[in-house]
């Protein structure tokens, strides 16, 4: 095998990981949505979904990779600001979503990856790959045909619920840069694991668990929000840092809008919710996207 086929492989496996995450992304947002209509705030849900994530990973490195714990001084303070970051990503989303319609806090947080593009563009002073362009077209044109966003009435909306979605936005290009930037000295798992944990204890001190409502206890919730904590927090998180290894967090962040298709698609056969035929062709133009992107040659980040 060629050099330059060992390195599209390499990146090709770091977009299956973000695939694999979106999807697991997008089954925890279904998952959640249950927990949310029986009265478990979101609150409550994120704090005990990075708690849960972070013991989690925490045993497998205490098991499996001890030497992976120790965390060279000078990440330590990145790994601070990735937690915080990863803490308050859920949160700024939540609040946006319970403030304005969920099509348009959707389509201003997955408006992140075109800001990526012109932030990178800027910074390195050079424009984007071709494939960059039409993949970043394709999945944008599909995230708004899937959210419907122009059938809805723009007057009206609430300032505090904007300023929550740019929030959510800014989080999230900070959690992938961030994310990166830790996983130049820091393993994947152990990364996540500390994240989490830092996350974790920030919404400890925020809402105390007495304070937590009664139906968080029941033995039903409490193994769906296991679920939640494993399958829609720990595994996928580690893949994504993986893949930033990979590929950078602007590519990372465009294949990420898979998450929102796989949200779709899993609602419609688990929830029995409803995918009209504009609905479908934006799924079927973010995969075309994300495919696009195989063809760009960038090397692999540093």
């Amino acid at each position: 095998m060629s050099s330059q086929q060992r390195r599209a492989t390499y990146r090709l496996i770091g977009y299956l990981m973000v695939i694999v995450a979106s999807i697991m992304f997008g089954f925890n947002g279904n998952l959640s949505r249950l927990l949310f209509d029986d009265g478990i705030s979101p609150v409550t849900l994120v704090e005990l979904r990075m708690i849960i994530g972070s013991i989690c990973l925490l045993g497998v490195l205490t098991i499996g990779r001890r030497k992976e714990l120790k965390v060279p001084r000078r990440s330590i303070g990145w790994i601070v600001a990735f937690g915080l970051s990863l803490a308050l990503v859920t949160f700024t989303y939540f609040v946006s979503i319970s403030r304005l319609p969920i099509a348009i806090a959707l389509v201003i947080q997955f408006s992140s990856s075109a800001w990526m593009v012109l932030g990178e563009a800027i910074w390195r002073r050079r424009k984007p790959s071709t494939y960059i362009l039409i993949a970043l077209g394709l999945t944008s044109v599909g995230i708004l045909l899937l959210t419907g966003v122009w059938r809805l009435s723009l007057n009206g909306l609430d300032g505090i619920g904007l300023l929550f979605a740019l929030l959510a936005t800014a989080m999230y290009i900070a959690y992938l840069v961030l994310g990166r930037r830790v996983g130049r000295d820091v393993p994947p798992l152990t990364t996540t694991s500390f994240g989490a944990l830092v996350a974790g204890i920030f919404w400890l001190l925020v809402q105390p668990p007495w304070t937590f409502p009664t139906i968080t206890w029941t033995p039903h919730h409490l193994l769906l929000i296991f679920l939640v904590g494993t399958i829609g927090m720990a595994i996928p998180f580690t893949l994504v840092l993986n893949s930033l290894r990979r590929i950078d967090a602007t590519r990372v962040g465009i294949a990420s809008m898979l998450e929102l298709v796989a949200a779709g698609v899993i609602a419609y056969f688990w929830l029995g919710q409803h995918l009209d035929l504009l609905q479908v062709l934006g799924c079927l133009l973010v995969m075309a996207g994300i495919i696009i992107l195989q063809f760009d040659t960038l090397p692999v980040p540093a």
